[in-house]
């Protein structure tokens, strides 16, 4: 008879996602992974596979905590432009709180973005799901005269995913980002 599972696997995961996105993939040794586990070693492989295995399940449970944020600073706003004003202010809040972890995908970016192709795969995936929901309240603002007509509602959504990740990446190091935050705002 097959042992049961007696851990938690969501919290498990969340753990992980936490050293993972602390350390890198590369940085993260098995080690690492079993102690943040408090599984053995053929535990966890039963458990999980292998490190890249458990590696893309942290970076979904990154896509869900990511997506919920967004929905909530989407979902309070009166006006499609007040949305992504809102946004921009909960992460620079997020920062001034201490958070100045940066964002998961983004250091994944730069460590496998151009080495793992299904990790590629999966952050032009993220990627296009942010772009697509910044285009989108574009659009609605523009529509409602937030926004002016003659921005390109795309390029400029692509320009706020690039800045909001730029943003994460530069509060590491630098945590007043109130100013910065207000010039992005101003091309709105």
């Amino acid at each position: 008879m097959p042992k049961s599972v007696t851990f938690d696997r969501e919290k498990v995961i969340n753990d992980v996602m936490e050293l993972f996105w602390k350390k890198g993939y590369n940085g993260t040794s098995m080690q690492d992974l079993v102690d943040v586990t408090g599984l053995n070693r053929s535990s966890f492989y039963n458990s999980f596979g292998d490190k890249f295995s458990l590696f893309q399940e942290a970076l979904k449970a990154y896509e869900k905590q990511q997506n919920e944020t967004l929905n909530s600073f989407f979902g309070k706003a009166q006006t499609p432009k007040e949305s992504i004003i809102s946004l921009f202010k909960g992460v620079s809040d997020d920062i001034r709180s201490g958070n100045q972890k940066g964002c998961m995908y983004t250091s994944c970016t730069a460590e496998l973005g151009g080495e793992n192709q299904q990790v590629h795969d999966l952050l032009v995936v993220n990627k296009d799901k942010v772009v697509d929901s910044f285009e989108i309240l574009i659009k609605k603002a523009q529509e409602q005269g937030e926004i002016s007509q003659s921005k390109n509602p795309h390029a400029l959504a692509l320009m706020l995913f690039t800045c909001m990740q730029g943003i994460r990446v530069t509060s590491i190091i630098e945590p007043d980002m109130d100013g910065v935050i207000e010039e992005i705002l101003e091309v709105l």
